[in-house]
């Protein structure tokens, strides 16, 4: 048995190439992007020389049997001054216990190697959101992380405990609660606060407003740390052809842009049936499966500090979701959020919101 540490192209495609196996007979599992992982995973995804990541694996008799992923993020130390390793993209065969182990434990020691004094297992922003603990009999949402529940008991046996849950709501679009949204609106507009949908012909501009607001809002946000612009614009410019202008907006006051909020489609109800197959060579399929969505998720909603309790985060969610509701829409999901962040969980909950899923986020320290 042998705990490996990767470095070529081909490797990190392996490494990708591995869940396809873990999840060969699961009817609920997504595929992953394969080339945006693989670009994670050598470094390319836009966050510089400061995020040092090192993929692992472990495998016996030339197979893989358990994949980690470590990282030590420059941007994250400095500004929670701390240092804060992060362990990514775990999957792994059932039984394996001490393979398991002796993965978890090399990835560790090269986090201790570079100076961390902890791990944090499954949450990094831009990198990946927290592992599921229940609904494993349902498709996730786009890009929310789906595991077997027995990864649990693995990373436990590693000495990690539980740092905090984290939790999704789900709407159920009904004409009562789009009655509701519009009177959210309303009140904002009423108090001078316009709403405006994203400037697509303008992205790069959109962009540029989108990086800087969403890094200031989300400065004292648990495991968050300033991100650089190429992976906000990784949601934005590379995913323009998914996205949908109404379903992103921008609140602004005296001309000072205060707030936004980042929607669109549940891509999963399209990458879902596809099951991996390349869609430049299915497109007529993923374009029939694109029409059928009927699932919104807001992902990423902030206000400025000075602004906040004025509703301005109910009518930037309020807005973006009469848009799903125009476009036929059923439900909404409202994510992620911490468990203890109790503003953004009341505003889920007046919104119409009911927790569907949770998640969860562990930690170990390295001594």
């Amino acid at each position: 048995m042998h705990v490996i540490a990767l470095s070529t192209r081909e490797e990190f495609e392996r490494y990708v190439d591995f869940a396809q196996d873990v999840y060969r007979d699961n009817q609920y599992w997504v595929p992953p992007d394969k080339h945006h992982l693989t670009q994670l995973l050598a470094g390319e995804a836009g966050f510089g020389p400061g995020s040092k990541i090192q993929p692992f694996w472990v495998e016996k008799d030339d197979k893989i049997l358990a994949i980690i992923t470590a990282v030590n993020d420059d941007a994250y130390d400095r500004h929670w001054n701390e240092r804060m390793g992060h362990l990514l993209f775990f999957e792994a065969f059932p039984d394996q216990d001490l393979a398991v182990s002796a993965l978890i434990n090399g990835a560790c020691e090269w986090l201790q190697g570079h100076g961390c004094k902890a791990a944090r297992m499954s949450l990094l922003p831009g990198l990946q959101l927290p592992i599921t603990i229940d609904a494993y009999d349902a498709v996730p949402t786009i890009f929310h992380t789906f595991n077997p529940p027995y990864y649990h008991s693995y990373i436990k046996n590693s000495r990690f405990t539980t740092e905090l849950g984290v939790v999704q709501y789900q709407m159920q679009f009904t004409p009562e609660l789009a009655g509701r949204y519009r009177e959210m609106v309303r009140q904002a507009t009423d108090n001078r606060v316009s709403l405006r949908s994203w400037d697509f012909d303008r992205l790069e501009e959109e962009t540029e407003i989108f990086s800087v607001l969403g890094n200031e809002t989300f400065s004292h946000h648990f495991g968050f740390m300033p991100l650089p612009k190429p992976v906000y614009r990784g949601l934005t410019v590379d995913l323009k052809d998914f996205l949908l202008d109404d379903f992103m907006v921008f609140a602004e006051v005296d001309g000072q842009t205060v707030g936004f909020v980042y929607s669109m489609p549940d891509l999963n109800q399209a990458l879902h049936p596809m099951r991996g197959k390349a869609i430049e060579e299915n497109l007529e399929e993923f374009q029939r499966h694109m029409k059928a969505i009927n699932h919104g998720v807001l992902l990423i909603i902030g206000v400025k500090r000075d602004y906040r309790g004025r509703g301005i985060n109910l009518a930037l969610a309020a807005k973006s979701y009469l848009a799903m509701i125009d476009r036929g829409y059923k439900t909404g999901s409202y994510t992620v959020v911490l468990d203890d962040n109790w503003p953004s969980r009341r505003t889920a909950e007046k919104l119409g919101g009911r927790v569907t899923r949770n998640f969860i986020i562990y930690r170990k320290e390295l001594n």
